[in-house]
């Protein structure tokens, strides 16, 4: 590869590499029985999600933009968690969420009327 003909900036992923990395998760899913979702926050190069797909079957997702995120581009509905959700955007969100995650009981009565079929979820010590 002639690195002087990439274009700067740039982001350049070694497909080899990450493949082995997400057979090495893939064997720890298989292992373990346990399903791996991908987190935006620690890899959101959306251009290597048709690889990524194969190996992991959803992501996290903090807002409606990455929620869409992950249905465009990973063909399948998101685990959701933000400390606040926007009232104009909560249906739509909906339609990309397979679980949601409330920071507060006063969210859940807020919300809770419009789960539709999502999986609804505290978190441990929420107020």
């Amino acid at each position: 590869m002639e690195y002087s003909k990439i274009p700067s900036p740039a982001f350049v992923l070694d497909e080899k590499l990450l493949r082995k990395n997400l057979e090495l998760i893939d064997w720890v899913q298989k292992e373990a029985g346990i399903e791996i979702i991908l987190a935006f926050k620690g890899f959101a190069m959306w251009s290597a999600f048709p690889l990524v797909r194969h190996y992991l079957k959803g992501a996290t997702a903090s807002s409606l933009n990455e929620a869409r995120l992950c249905f465009e581009e990973m063909k399948t509905r998101a685990h959701v968690y933000s400390p606040v959700y926007f009232e104009k955007e909560f249906d739509e969100l909906l339609g990309y969420t397979s679980h949601i995650v409330f920071n507060s009981f006063n969210q859940f009565e807020k919300y809770y009327a419009k789960r539709s079929w999502a999986t609804i979820k505290f978190p441990v010590g929420s107020g």
